[in-house]
């Protein structure tokens, strides 16, 4: 990572169109993340954005969603610290555990700790957001992590 990235901060609406495009060229979804973007932490350069994720939050159950970075500041860790950032401020906030789906990063994301769970097995409250939504039930791989 290079030394002129920011600290990481929390998103404004003005961030919306640079977070949208990252998250786009992650291919990740981006359905309900505009309503959701003042929940997503962000850290830039001088270049632009390097990296976001957030946490939709329901009852004690988060919700990661768009895990990103950048291709020109991966491998750094950035990842890592974003996760961890968020994870802090939301357990804070009396969430105990953080599910995601994910088609592409099982592995990394075992890694940091999660471990794969059954769509029974989410709490029906997360089944709310776009992202669980049953149309999307079948697609990747659902974990999760206790806080």
């Amino acid at each position: 990572m290079k030394e002129d990235v920011m600290r990481p901060r929390y998103a404004t609406e003005k961030d919306w169109p640079e977070v949208e495009a990252l998250l786009r060229a992650s291919s990740l979804c981006v359905d309900g993340v505009r309503e959701q973007i003042t929940q997503f932490i962000m850290a830039r350069d001088n270049a632009g954005l390097l990296g976001c994720a957030g946490v939709e939050r329901y009852g004690k159950t988060g919700l990661l969603r768009g895990l990103a970075v950048a291709t020109r500041a991966r491998s750094g860790g950035l990842g890592e610290l974003l996760l961890s950032a968020i994870v802090a401020d939301v357990r804070q906030q009396g969430v105990e555990s953080i599910v995601l789906q994910t088609t592409t990063a099982s592995r990394y994301f075992a890694r940091l700790g999660f471990a794969q769970i059954s769509y029974s097995d989410l709490p029906p409250a997360v089944l709310h957001s776009p992202e669980l939504n049953r149309a999307h039930a079948d697609v990747g791989t659902l974990m999760q992590i206790a806080l």
